[in-house]
């Protein structure tokens, strides 16, 4: 592979350096050698460091930004130090790679060990010499031979160094296996001596001079030069007296962000910056995808957010095809979307706040992307392990994370990022920004828009998003180079493709008195008095919940089985003893139970509920923990946030089994119903609709491509439904019982159905049967469900609310098409892909729609 300009310059400069050095050791400048070759070169300021032995060290750093080659660089500069400083080891020894983090780790770790790879072949040619790559469990297998015929590179993670936990202490401790065979035989104690002369910061056995054979002494003993990848992350004295400490003979350090670090006495140090390379470089290679297309959504919601993104994305998709078509599979792209969100753990699904099962969810259900392209990635839950994004064949399209895409997550097919908190994108943006900016294949295309990355944000403040975004930038290391790289990816309303539709001809004649020209879907509403008002969640249900009336004795929680385990979990490490001998000690609990519950009750979020209640609530629930013996007294700090959970649970699944009875007891009184003469109580049916896109508004159409012909509109938009949605319209319009259809949208100006739980549901379609050629008055709300939503909690519930809507419809006298019809019926019904009896949805819907009720 063949080095870009800026790499080939960063080589010279990091060797003019290194030639000056070996020129002032050979002189015998061994203690100030480093200082004063940088003063040869004429770098300005140098600040020294020492070994673990006191020699001098020389540690500098490249400034690359992301998306540079940082790594590449790194196995030539490599080659560099084996070739002009340690030429007596020819190509030969030990070299520690240390990384910040577990995702740049295991990158490093699979790219350094593929054969095929890149970054391995050009290390190879480098110091021309067998490659080995360990881990530091693995390390123990090294032998003194192999030591001595292979560049052996040991990847640790930089915590993995520091002596500070259990785990981490195994790095210093005494070990078996080939190590032993790096030290003088154990009865030769001499031996010891005279190797802990030279090297005065080895380890030894306690109360002996026996040297321990542990992995820091056998890397002490190397002199490994270091590469420190994000050298900006080792800023703590403790990560740089550990790297000393291991005796470097040289540092290299890579980062976007050179920062300078305090060391224990409260002393700056900054970094000795050899090498520096601009953005504008990098673009001018071809290496990163800028200008960088940021838009703001306005007052858009976040599902539309992501409607933007899915349409570029195909796009993107489109041009890639185009020019894998011309240029071959060299050239494959696949362009992916990452999407950030507000929540992402399984218990994280907080009211308001967009979590990623949300996300996923529209994405399958509106969107039309298939479950197996869209994978979530979280610190806890890697749905990305073991994936190759690279591969053209790879299904991948869409990425959900929160903050898990840090430094060194790298695929160059990021090209869109979404970023959905609303509250403060314009901060929690930041992180990702960079990972969109990689060019696939470092070469740009004759496509400008696949030369390009894109930013899409929930968030209405045009100017902050923009600046904070190319903060973003510099946070990258494009530093200076921030203007003129953002351009706003506003659509201007100009530039908005636009269609009005209108409702088919002659179907406004068909509706006479009372609702001349008018259709109008019911809502339930209530009885009161005289009058009537639309059913109000809070209102007429939440009123009626009792929280006395709670199911307390329902409570089977296994919190005694906790705490009592809690002991085996949890205990301290008390440092100078040996980690295997520490003994277990329970941890200190001196929190009153009344205290826990006034948190408990202080931190639960139902605002419907009033502080007294909640107050009730927790010490009911408390007192029947304690009654059944499920929770021992006086521990229940030790399972707070276990107990704040279970009871968050268990007052939602305890109102709604009260709304839902408190509905049940008002429509079994008469006193819920349909009545369409309440202004409030209906919902009208606009006679048009602005459909609204970036792209090509497209028509949907049947397969043999004739036109919809039973739609209650004109037209409707093709990529306004998903897979499923888009089945069930062609259906309804191929069925000679419809009259007519709507596919009805989400959001607040659409048609709701409110049932006894707080969310509104949005059904997907309505439609008016036409019954052997007579147009009859059965309307039919259709709410369609793939077949990986079937069976779940929500929606069992909207097919007990169905069941509601279907008993008030059949006394409703909806609008009058023919006073020679005396059925007025509604119905509504969960359309499944397949039933519980195996039935296909075709059969069960074209049955429902020949059924006269």
């Amino acid at each position: 592979m063949d080095l870009k300009d800026y790499q080939r310059r960063v080589i010279d400069e990091v060797e003019s350096f290194l030639r000056a050095l070996a020129e002032e050791r050979a002189k015998g400048n061994t203690d100030f050698g480093a200082q004063a070759a940088w003063k040869r070169c004429r770098l300005g300021r140098y600040e020294p460091r020492e070994n673990g032995v006191g020699e001098d060290l020389p540690t500098f750093c490249i400034k690359v930004p992301t998306g540079g080659g940082k790594t590449l660089l790194a196995t030539q500069i490599l080659g560099s130090i084996h070739r002009i400083l340690h030429r007596e080891r020819n190509g030969a020894g030990l070299v520690l790679w240390v990384v910040p983090s577990s995702q740049i780790y295991r990158d490093t770790l699979r790219r350094l060990r593929d054969r095929n790879d890149m970054y391995r072949i050009m290390l190879e040619h480098a110091v021309s010499r067998r490659i080995e790559v360990w881990e530091k469990h693995e390390v123990a297998r090294l032998t003194p031979s192999r030591l001595a015929e292979c560049l052996n590179i040991l990847i640790l993670q930089l915590a993995a160094t520091n002596r500070e936990t259990k785990d981490q202490l195994k790095f210093f401790r005494d070990s078996g296996g080939n190590i032993v065979r790096h030290f003088p035989p154990e009865d030769d104690l001499d031996a010891h001596r005279a190797l802990r002369g030279r090297i005065p910061n080895l380890e030894v056995i306690e109360g002996t001079d026996l040297l321990k054979t542990s992995i820091g002494n056998l890397v002490k003993l190397c002199r490994p030069p270091v590469i420190l990848d994000e050298g900006h992350k080792a800023t703590s004295p403790l990560a740089r007296e550990t790297i000393e400490g291991f005796n470097a003979s040289i540092v290299v350090e890579l980062s976007a962000t050179p920062a300078p670090w305090k060391d224990r006495a409260g002393a700056l140090h900054h970094p000795n910056i050899v090498s520096r390379v601009s953005g504008k470089e990098l673009l001018r290679e071809e290496m990163i995808k800028l200008p960088m297309n940021v838009t703001t959504s306005g007052k858009k919601k976040w599902q539309d957010v992501l409607t933007q993104a899915r349409d570029k994305r195909e796009v993107l998709a489109r041009h890639a095809a185009a020019l894998q078509s011309a240029e071959g599979e060299h050239r494959a792209i696949r362009p992916i979307v990452l999407v950030q969100v507000q929540r992402i753990g399984k218990d994280q699904k907080e009211k308001g706040l967009i979590h990623a099962e949300h996300v996923r969810e529209h994405l399958i259900q509106r969107l039309d992307v298939p479950d197996h392209a869209i994978k979530i990635k979280s610190a806890e839950d890697d749905g990305l392990e073991n994936i190759n994004l690279e591969d053209p064949e790879c299904p991948v399209t869409w990425i959900i994370t929160k903050s898990a895409l840090q430094e060194g997550w790298d695929c160059p097919f990021a090209y869109i990022l979404v970023s959905l908190d609303n509250t403060g994108s314009a901060r929690a943006m930041t992180q990702l920004v960079g990972r969109v900016l990689r060019q696939p294949h470092q070469k740009r295309t004759p496509i400008p828009d696949l030369n390009e990355s894109y930013v899409y944000c929930h968030h209405d403040r045009p100017a902050e998003v923009l600046q904070s975004v190319k903060k973003a930038l510099e946070n990258e290391g494009y530093e200076g180079d921030a203007e003129g790289l953002v351009a706003s990816g506003e659509t201007p309303e100009s530039n908005q493709r636009t269609k009005q539709t209108h409702w088919r001809d002659g179907l406004r004649d068909l509706y006479r008195k009372p609702f001349e020209g008018k259709i109008y879907l019911p809502r339930f509403c209530v009885k009161e008095g005289n009058g009537y008002a639309p059913l109000d969640y809070f209102r007429h249900l939440i009123s009626r919940v009792d929280v006395d009336r709670f199911e307390y004795q329902k409570i089977d929680w296994p919190l005694a089985r906790q705490t009592d385990e809690l002991r085996e979990r949890q205990y301290r490490i008390t440092l100078g003893e040996d980690p295997t001998r520490t003994r277990e000690t329970e941890l200190d609990f001196d929190e009153a139970d009344d205290r826990v519950l006034a948190w408990v009750a202080a931190n639960l979020d139902f605002p419907f509920l009033s502080h007294k209640q909640l107050r009730r609530i927790v010490r009911q629930t408390y007192d029947q923990l304690c009654r059944a013996e499920l929770l021992v007294q006086t521990r229940l700090a030790r399972v707070k946030t276990e107990v704040r959970g279970r009871i968050t649970s268990f007052i939602q699944e305890q109102v709604d089994l009260q709304t839902e009875r408190a509905f049940g007891a008002l429509f079994d009184a008469g006193n819920v119903l349909f009545y369409l003469h309440c202004s409030e109580c209906r919902f009208e049916i606009p006679e048009s609709i602005e459909v609204k896109s970036t792209g090509q508004i497209e028509p949907l159409i049947h397969e043999n491509g004739d036109p919809l012909r039973r739609s209650l509109f004109d037209f409707v938009e093709k990529e306004g439904q998903n897979m499923y949605e888009r089945q069930v319209a062609l259906v309804l319009d191929k069925d000679v019982n419809v009259l007519w259809w709507y596919r009805n949208r989400v959001g607040r100006d659409n048609f709701t159905v409110q049932g006894y739980k707080r969310n509104r549901i949005f059904p997907d379609f309505v439609v008016q049967e036409e019954v052997n050629g007579r147009r009859f008055q059965n309307v039919l709300v259709i709410e369609s469900k793939g077949a990986h939503l079937e069976g779940n909690v929500d929606t069992t519930y909207k097919r007990k609310v169905a069941g509601y809507f279907e008993r008030a419809g059949k006394k409703v006298t909806w609008q009058q098409l023919g006073a020679e019809f005396k059925e007025h019926v509604f119905r509504f019904q969960v359309l499944d892909e397949a039933d519980t009896l195996g039935r296909q949805w075709q059969d069960e819907l074209r049955q429902l729609l020949s059924s006269a009720l």
